[in-house]
């Protein structure tokens, strides 16, 4: 569909990604693996077939405790043609 984007991430053992935040609300499921993300300051923790999701603009970051698959699918594209979408990386 041209108004969603898909994602599959690969995220190894350890992994601790930076804080991140973008205008598109994503819905996270976990294919393989086990970790956590951090969502505006709570923890969810996840593991295979978990579904959870980050609403827009909500600061988040991903850890794994184990080699991880995360798939996920967003609002992004259509957000993108629209000339609205934002992200803001790290400590910017």
């Amino acid at each position: 569909m041209p108004t969603i984007g898909t994602c599959l991430q690969l995220l190894p053992k350890e992994f601790r990604g930076a804080p991140y935040q973008s205008t598109d609300a994503t819905v996270y499921v976990c294919t393989e693996g086990r970790g956590r993300t951090r969502v505006r300051g709570e923890v969810i923790d996840w593991g295979p077939r978990d579904i959870f999701v980050v609403p827009s603009w909500y600061e988040t970051s991903h850890e794994a405790t184990e080699d991880a698959v995360l798939f996920s699918y967003s609002d992004r594209p259509i957000q993108e043609k629209l000339g609205l979408f934002r992200e803001k990386r790290g400590n910017q």
